[in-house]
């Protein structure tokens, strides 16, 4: 009897200490130590909630813009020349030169651009109401890109601003992304090349 009862013991200490390993997935920080049960949400160290959180932020931005996607598109109350509108089925994008909102590596907007921001603005208040909105600073390649970052990132900043206190937008539905020198859509090569790269665009998500 004393022989088959110590067994017995010991597969009940084992079951045990199984169901307790498994209470703390989440403790299995090493390969070798997962077993087909907590396989499941082991991935080098990381825990099932990390890995959620990884996977979410490998996702798409849903402003990226990609010029290959974009057409040109024609709205009636936007009547400037010096306002450009493109379009794909998510987002619709404002773009304005550098010479008609900034002095030269400045990021005050100058009064002149107050005709232009007002009709950007009531288009989008017209149309897309209540939508996210993203102000897309861009610079050409002339300095550091430390320099053209930070640049882009102040005009950008200075767009939401007139934007939110003239334009009559809710300050949390408008952000702003400095793209320095990245994304150019012209040569950085020649005057007006670089002067085709210096600009802001205005993001605005259909839906």
């Amino acid at each position: 009897m004393k022989k088959s009862f110590l067994p017995a013991l010991a597969a009940i200490a084992l079951l045990a200490s199984s169901c307790s390993d498994l209470k703390n997935p989440a403790e299995v920080n090493e390969a070798s130590e997962a077993t087909a049960d907590t396989a499941v949400v082991f991935d080098n160290g990381r825990t099932a909630e990390g890995m959620a959180t990884s996977a979410a932020n490998a996702t798409e931005d849903v402003f990226t813009v990609n010029d290959a996607e974009m057409r040109d598109a024609t709205m009636e109350e936007i009547d400037l020349p010096e306002i450009t509108v493109r379009e794909n089925d998510r987002l619709n994008l404002y773009g304005l030169d550098e010479e008609v909102l900034f002095d030269t590596d400045k990021a005050v907007i100058k009064p002149t651009a107050t005709r232009a921001l007002s009709e950007i603005g009531a288009s989008i208040n017209r149309r897309y109401q209540g939508k996210q909105v993203r102000v897309l600073g861009f610079a050409d390649s002339r300095g550091s890109k430390d320099y053209n970052m930070d640049l882009a990132r102040e005009r950008a900043a200075a767009v939401k601003e007139w934007l939110v206190t003239k334009g009559m937008m809710k300050a949390d539905m408008v952000s702003i992304e400095s793209m320095g020198e990245k994304a150019p859509v012209a040569t950085n090569a020649t005057p007006a090349g670089r002067q085709q790269n210096r600009r802001v665009e205005i993001a605005v998500l259909k839906q």
